[in-house]
């Protein structure tokens, strides 16, 4: 059962905050084996999934972030609970992926001795990048700013960011059969979207009057760019098929656990639901 089965409607019932120094459970400290006690129930209720709220403190990394789901794994290994993360209204819910290798799984479509994956997302300080159907998408290049912000890098020492069109929201003009945040606005060029619009949630759509009026230029955050590739790369029939898929997540074990965090949003916004992950080794 993924999320898209879950019940309309948020109710957290608790706020978990983790940090070098232990838990605190509601914003009141919590030694670990309280902690545990209330996350049997939280990962064993299947029928009403519970949601709590999940914070890492600012010093903690993607090492810490995989630590903390393999600690959960050990508490129940198929974790039904759901954590809200990101300060969004709705939050963005996930369901805890197990740390688990890539050797998982299998990548030549000859092999059917173990789970076919669908996607892998591999996540460092300076690219992402994506692998689907034996092949590796085009990498999103990283800058980093000096408030820990990732935003899609130009190669250029002038304006190491790449700017684009975007609206409010922070949808971008999405170039055709690459999937990249671009910089024109002209319909029937090279940069119109790929597939059907109304496929594409994190991109503006140049003909919509509402689209166009909130269109300006700014630069592009990693995350918006990430989920634009995979919304488009989706749209390409048989691409990524929509029957059990398998969702890997690799991340650098030196981002921050709120980089981590915000790459699972963005991914999650696309669709894709990790169902494992690990550090990259």
């Amino acid at each position: 059962m993924g999320l898209s089965a879950c019940q309309p409607g948020f109710r957290i019932l608790h706020t978990l905050h983790v940090s070098k120094s232990g838990f605190q459970l509601d914003e009141k400290p919590a030694d670990s084996a309280a902690v545990r006690d209330s996350l049997k129930p939280f990962c064993a209720d299947r029928e009403k999934r519970r949601q709590w709220t999940l914070e890492g403190d600012t010093a903690l990394t993607a090492a810490d972030f995989v630590g903390f789901l393999q600690w959960v794994t050990s508490i129940n290994n198929d974790c039904r609970g759901l954590f809200a993360l990101g300060e969004g209204d709705p939050p963005v819910m996930m369901q805890p992926p197990i740390p688990a290798p890539r050797s998982l799984y299998a990548y030549a479509p000859s092999d059917s001795s173990k789970p076919r994956l669908t996607l892998m997302v591999v996540t460092t300080r300076s690219e992402v990048k994506f692998w689907t159907q034996d092949e590796w998408l085009p990498e999103i290049p990283v800058v980093v700013d000096k408030q820990g912000l990732e935003y899609v890098a130009s190669g250029k020492k002038e304006a190491p960011v790449l700017t684009g069109w975007r609206d409010a929201l922070g949808r971008c003009l999405v170039e055709a059969r690459k999937a990249r945040c671009t910089d024109s606005l002209w319909p029937k060029t090279k940069y119109v979207l790929l597939g059907d619009l109304s496929r594409l949630p994190d991109t503006v759509n140049p003909d919509s009057k509402k689209d166009m009026d909130w269109v300006s230029r700014g630069p592009i955050l990693r995350d918006v760019m990430a989920a634009a590739e995979i919304h488009a790369y989706r749209t390409i029939p048989g691409a990524i098929p929509d029957f059990h898929p398998y969702y890997h997540g690799v991340f650098d074990p030196g981002l921050s656990w709120a980089s981590t965090q915000r790459m699972i949003i963005a991914l999650r916004h696309a669709g894709v639901d990790l169902n494992t992950i690990e550090t990259l080794k």
